[in-house]
């Protein structure tokens, strides 16, 4: 099978919901773990007693933590860090598996049903984090401007604040358990319409994301689908910018004075939905080993071909640094 005719972003697709079955294939190192999702065991790259667990939804994600080197948040990234593979090896080798003819189900999330009083719950929920949080002006959030300062950014750059917040002590829960509590980034996110329909939380601690293993988290929705929604760092006008990440979008307004709204995943900036008043769109996307930013790039300029509106992708030159994952655009506007 020739790498170069895959598309990786069909392999994404096939493999969602099948990776246990993958892992167990392509890494039997992990049995102790794929039968014990959520639970720690021996690291298969250290070794010991504890060092290494399957994240809960791997079935779906196929991500993972070592306690030394941190998350790999999905089966590629897994599979790269523990086999020394490169992604087109990784991206060849699950697309083998996967058309191998073995038996490899499904595995998907229970469906939550979105009932008045889930919703309920959940509203209460967001306004009680929002309630407890203050203006990223307020002199209490001198945590939020070091982390932001540390990375080139400045709060002067948005023009509206009204949507961003910062949390002195936030409760970090895993499961079911609060790991810590850490001064965090709010930020309301959008549907098209304005709607809230949920907060993405950002955890700091000493300038830098806090030590936990997913720093950036989005509170339960109010929605099922939040295709087209984003922060919204800036007013819509007809020429706007949008990208995955708060830290980035703000890099980017700084640099070019665009407005730029962050879809606050991969996954969102695929389906994003710019405001009919948008004539130009830039995408702004993330250099990963997965191509994982790029392939949602494409994927979101395809799904718009459509309609009236000047797309443009960017993606930041030069290699992805050594040791990291990927290259964004506020690692490279702070260079």
């Amino acid at each position: 099978m020739d790498v170069r005719n895959l598309e990786s972003h069909e392999v994404r697709q096939a493999a969602r919901g099948r990776w246990l079955a993958i892992l167990s294939q392509l890494a039997p190192e992990l049995e102790c773990q794929l039968a014990r999702l959520g639970r720690h065991g021996p690291c298969p790259v250290h070794g010991g007693r504890d060092g290494f667990r399957l994240f809960r939804d791997a079935a779906e994600s196929g991500g993972g933590i070592c306690n030394t080197c941190g998350p790999r948040t999905d089966g590629f990234e897994l599979l790269m860090w523990l086999k020394g593979w490169s992604f087109p090896e990784t991206l060849l080798a699950v697309a083998e598996t996967l058309q191998a003819g073995m038996p490899l189900p499904v595995v998907t999330r229970p469906e939550i049903r979105f009932t008045r009083t889930v919703i309920e719950r959940r509203r209460s929920r967001l306004k009680m984090v929002w309630r407890q949080a203050v203006p990223v002006d307020d002199p209490i959030a001198a945590p939020l401007h070091q982390y932001l300062e540390n990375r080139h950014i400045g709060l002067d750059i948005l023009t509206d604040i009204r949507d961003l917040r910062f949390h002195p002590r936030l409760p970090y829960w895993e499961d079911k358990e609060i790991q810590g509590r850490f001064p965090a980034m709010l930020a309301l996110v959008r549907d098209n319409a304005g709607k809230v329909v949920s907060i993405h939380r950002t955890w700091i601690k000493d300038g830098a994301k806090a030590p936990v293993h997913e720093p950036r988290k989005l509170m339960p929705p109010l929605v099922a689908r939040m295709k087209g929604a984003a922060v919204r760092l800036a007013p819509f006008a007809d020429e706007l910018g949008v990208c995955e990440g708060i830290e980035t979008a703000m890099a980017v307004m700084q640099k070019t004075a665009m407005p730029v709204w962050p879809a606050t995943s991969w996954t969102f900036l695929a389906n994003f939905k710019p405001h009919p008043s948008v004539c130009r769109l830039t995408i702004w996307a993330d250099k990963d080993r997965t191509e994982t930013g790029l392939n949602a790039a494409e994927r979101l300029k395809k799904h718009l071909d459509n309609r009236d509106i000047q797309i443009t992708i960017k993606v930041p030159e030069g290699p992805v640094p050594e040791g990291a994952k990927s290259l964004d655009w506020n690692d490279v506007f702070r260079k």
